[in-house]
């Protein structure tokens, strides 16, 4: 896994129940949105995560947000 996957990895769980969308997630990184999605295809076939369309815990938006597999 490379380094920004695991530190989005990380990110998701440390911040668990919580949920992060990608935008937010992007910005935390300092990254962009495209590479933040980009990961998370990674790690939801390798890390277990899932992406649901679910309010942001961080901005309120409605959108993609990656949670660790247990809680979605």
């Amino acid at each position: 896994m490379t380094p920004l996957a695991e530190r989005i990895a990380t990110a998701v769980h440390e911040n668990s129940p919580h949920s992060l969308c990608c935008a937010c997630l992007a910005k935390r990184q300092g990254v962009g949105e495209h590479d933040v999605r980009g990961v998370a295809l990674v790690l939801i076939v390798r890390a277990g995560l899932r992406m649901l369309r679910r309010r942001c815990s961080s901005c309120r938006q409605v959108g993609d947000v990656l949670l660790a597999r247990k809680l979605a």
